[in-house]
């Protein structure tokens, strides 16, 4: 509000930063998450959040045509329904092979930035652009950077700020185009040369399709190396799983089978029925709920 008061005053002071280079990212705010696990979210204020949508924006023309056609978060025509009803149409036609289904334990925190920003320096040209999407990147760094010298000794804080060159803020727009762009090279990685039957990826979880079961092993150890080594990247251990297509996978917060709609999970179901009033109601009918689930909702409301 306080932005919106003084709106045009504040988006040409702005342009005009942003036009001589004096353009300085802001601190963030936190805020603690806790669903199904603790996350915290950095909200950076809302001059910075122009300056984020402004990226963006430039970014997606560049970024998307570059993307796998199976990689779903976060890009316009896709989402988290296409995704599921798209892994679900693979497992129908892969029945009988075998799934490596796996995400990235805490992604966003190990974002290397220099890989990252060597990922942004192949697809913008623009030197204008490229220093502000590092001074972008960089904030999340500067701010942790504060943080820790203001709780901890000269020492201690120099060799901490030396170790923090990664790590994105979930709260970002610019971090969902981000991890795609970072993932990006996992993508291309996975399809020339791991060359599975089928591929799909949402956010960091991904599942390939293999023909077999040794040849799913070989892929994760192969890739699981790979991750840790080109990206900084490690699997989620409890998530890591090799399953026949057939017996169905928990992806994405639902159960899939072959043949059968997406159906959430225990956890979201239990969501449901703890937090569903007349402002949500809407959201979580258009899920994929199942028979009896759905049946509940007027009575829940």
């Amino acid at each position: 509000m306080a932005f919106e008061s003084e709106l045009e005053t504040n988006l040409l002071r702005l342009c005009a930063d942003l036009n001589n280079g004096q353009y300085r990212h802001g601190s963030y705010d936190h805020k603690i998450v806790s669903e199904k696990k603790r996350r915290d979210i950095a909200v950076a204020n809302v001059r910075d959040r122009v300056v984020h949508r402004l990226m963006y924006d430039y970014l997606v023309p560049l970024v998307d045509p570059r993307l796998d056609f199976d990689v779903w978060s976060c890009r316009p025509g896709k989402g988290l329904h296409a995704a599921l009803r798209r892994t679900s149409r693979l497992m129908t036609d892969y029945s009988g092979a075998w799934l490596w289904r796996a995400d990235v334990s805490k992604f966003f925190d190990h974002i290397d930035h220099q890989v990252l920003k060597s990922c942004l320096q192949r697809i913008v040209s623009d030197p204008p652009a490229r220093d502000l999407l590092d001074k972008v990147i960089d904030s999340y760094e500067n701010a942790v950077s504060q943080s820790v010298s203001q709780s901890v000794s000269q020492s201690v804080s120099q060799s901490v700020s030396q170790s923090v060159s990664q790590g994105i803020p979930i709260g970002n727009l610019t971090s969902q185009i981000f991890a795609n762009i970072y993932l990006n090279e996992f993508d291309r990685y996975a399809r020339h040369i791991l060359k599975p039957l089928a591929y799909v990826r949402y956010g960091d979880d991904f599942v390939l399709f293999f023909r077999d079961r040794p040849a799913a092993i070989v892929a994760r150890q192969i890739a699981t190396l790979w991750l840790s080594n080109k990206l900084s990247l490690k699997v989620h251990k409890k998530n890591d799983v090799i399953i026949r297509a057939r017996h169905g996978v928990h992806f994405l917060g639902h159960n899939l089978y072959p043949r059968q709609l997406p159906v959430i999970d225990k956890t979201m179901s239990r969501k449901i029925n703890k937090s569903i009033n007349s402002r949500n109601a809407s959201s979580y009918r258009a899920m994929h709920l199942s028979y009896k689930q759905a049946r509940q909702l007027p009575w829940l409301l």
